[in-house]
């Protein structure tokens, strides 16, 4: 074919077949009408013989075994009963590539097709598919080919095993670009219902993730009553960790993360995101002058991540004046499992949610493989490439050094990067931001998990209020974690579940923690007999 003619077939398959009425009419009603209204000088015979190269025929003219597995891939395997029993055996294997889980995938699908709707033999499948293969001879074919272009949203209706989350469906219709108490509360009830045991997996997704900057996770309401805001995200943040140990919490993060909302992003690590998410986290951005404080405990723990992370980096993160994390620098930190890009993502995600599917306890384990299955490079990472410098200039920081002996050390230094720190370290407001957060990281390193949100908590109530200095933030007695949140409290939670709500005891060891709170449930077992063994890391 020369390119004068595929230049026209391309224009046959741009063309409006739905003003002209013609969507569901045959290829040969089509050409037709082409020909007729549309390039009288093209080939009708060339162009229909292109089509067949192509693969695409009328319904007429295709054979019985063509309808067959036209069914067979048309099939909605992800509604289908019992289908995902069949799941665990796809992902029940280290190789995790695209094409040993894609055709172990359609074995199972195969099988269930053959064994409850119609026979079909798969080995046959495979033969014809590979003999009748399109064959990519138009240089435009990434044009109009549907399989280069991914649907506008992933139906996740469909998977009755997964509980979504819509962010959008959360939000103030009159407010959607932040996060209020009461979207927060929506979040919170929503997460109790995805305890049942029908839900093998939760996931967490934005609906309006669109346009050139979309929002997935919007900044925390900074007007009305602060405090109440800040407690209510802190209660939603422990009911999705406390879901997250009992069934998959996974977040489809297709966009912009707002640094007050961090918290609540990373009370889980099985986080999908693609190039369209980002954090400014930086100490200069508006937000995080808000609200500077919140996931201190994650990004003081970050070396526990399985990646590993140069010690200083949290600081680097936290001191930077206008850093923005992006998928890259995410998965890097360890703090990610899957990057797919913007275009397939809605098709990855359904993906994803059909591993999401498989019954437990090989639900979070295909969850995962699944996304290494559909994930891609997100890019190089920001952070790497400074590796040297912060382990010189950042890593003292987690030591004891204050930011103000950094600044004046980085004064030294003859280099643009260092000249950027210098410079927000003679404002005063990004300045603050800095040392609050390097104070506050340096505070909680040594705290079991309850205290530090209490720390967290207590000292963004205290910055919202107009306390600043580092020392005044973090030199106060901490009221407990309960006590903080018992003011407003929108649902009473229940102890079992919730056992970071209660009282705490200092350094206490989280299995004396549960027997003193609960020593019936611990009748059963020979407590002399575990002293014997070593502490898990668990």
């Amino acid at each position: 074919f020369t390119t004068d003619e595929l230049q026209r077939f391309h224009h046959y398959y741009k063309y409006d077949w739905a003003a002209a009425g013609l969507v569901s009419a045959p290829v040969s009603k089509r050409i037709q009408h082409f020909v007729e209204t549309v390039d009288p000088g093209i080939d009708s015979n060339r162009l229909q013989e292109w089509l067949h190269t192509m693969g695409i025929v009328d319904e007429s003219e295709k054979s019985e075994q063509a309808r067959l597995y036209e069914r067979f891939e048309h099939f909605d395997f992800a509604a289908a009963v019992g289908f995902n029993q069949m799941l665990a055996d796809v992902y029940a294997t280290d190789d995790v590539s695209k094409h040993g889980v894609g055709e172990r995938m359609d074995q199972a699908k195969a099988q269930y097709y053959s064994d409850n709707i119609e026979p079909l033999v798969y080995s046959e499948y495979k033969e014809y598919k590979e003999v009748n293969a399109p064959k990519p001879v138009c240089p435009y074919q990434d044009l109009w080919d549907p399989k280069g272009a991914d649907k506008e949203s992933a139906d996740t209706n469909k998977f009755a095993n997964v509980r979504t989350i819509d962010i959008a469906k959360l939000l103030d219709p009159d407010n959607v670009d932040v996060l209020t108490i009461g979207a927060i509360n929506l979040f919170i009830d929503a997460a109790k219902t995805a305890y049942d045991q029908k839900y093998f997996a939760v996931a967490v997704v934005n609906s309006r993730c669109n346009g050139p900057e979309p929002m997935f996770l919007p900044a925390l309401s900074s007007t009305g009553d602060c405090p109440a805001t800040l407690k209510a995200a802190m209660r939603l943040q422990i009911e999705l960790r406390n879901l997250n140990k009992t069934k998959p919490l996974v977040f489809f993060a297709n966009g912009v993360v707002d640094t007050s909302t961090l918290g609540i992003l990373m009370s889980t690590v099985d986080i999908v995101t693609s190039e369209m998410f980002c954090v400014s986290i930086g100490s200069v951005s508006q937000s995080s002058q808000k609200f500077p404080l919140s996931a201190l405990y994650d990004w003081a723990h970050l070396s526990n991540h399985q990646a590993k992370v140069s010690k200083g980096t949290a600081e680097y993160i936290m001191c930077s004046p206008d850093l923005v994390l992006r998928s890259a620098e995410w998965s890097t930190l360890g703090l990610g499992i899957g990057f797919v890009s913007h275009r397939k993502f809605a098709s990855g995600m359904e993906q994803i949610l059909l591993a999401a599917s498989c019954p437990p306890p090989h639900t979070r384990d295909a969850l995962r493989k699944a996304c290494a299955v559909e994930s891609v490079y997100s890019g190089p990472s920001k952070i790497n490439v400074w590796e040297q410098e912060i382990l010189k200039y950042f890593a003292p920081l987690a030591d004891g050094k204050t930011v103000l002996e950094l600044a004046d050390e980085l004064r030294a230094v003859k280099a643009p990067w260092a000249e950027k720190y210098v410079v927000f370290a003679n404002a005063k407001e990004s300045n603050n931001v800095a040392k609050a957060r390097v104070a506050g990281m340096q505070r909680v390193r040594g705290m079991e998990y309850s205290q530090a949100l209490a720390l967290e908590l207590s000292a963004a109530i205290a910055w919202t209020a107009g306390t600043t200095e580092e020392t005044k933030l973090f030199s106060r007695s901490i009221p407990s974690l309960s006590d903080l949140l018992s003011e407003n409290t929108h649902a009473t939670p229940e102890p079992q579940r919730n056992g970071a709500l209660q009282s705490e005891v200092a350094g206490e060891c989280p299995f004396a923690k549960m027997y003193r709170k609960n020593p019936e449930r611990f009748k059963h077992v020979n407590l002399g007999s575990i002293a014997d063994h070593h502490s898990l890391d668990l």
